[in-house]
């Protein structure tokens, strides 16, 4: 996730915050399938890759923002 998506998240109330990352998931899911249409190539895997990282991340936001608070 890019720095400038994560200082937004922070900014939005929580159910806000969780419909962006939501968002951010589904088109990184549209790209990822895109992708793995285009073939078996290195490159082609290397940006799977990249994708599932930050889809990882992404589930990493959503935990924090789901978290009970103290």
């Amino acid at each position: 996730m890019t720095r400038q998506l994560e200082d937004t998240i922070d900014t939005l109330e929580t159910n806000d915050a969780l419909r962006v990352l939501d968002a951010v998931d589904g088109t990184l899911d549209a790209l990822r399938q895109d992708a793995l249409s285009l073939g078996e190539t290195p490159e082609i895997k290397e940006l799977v890759r990249r994708i599932d990282a930050y889809k990882s991340h992404l589930g990493r936001q959503r935990s924090v923002l789901l978290a009970p608070t103290a």
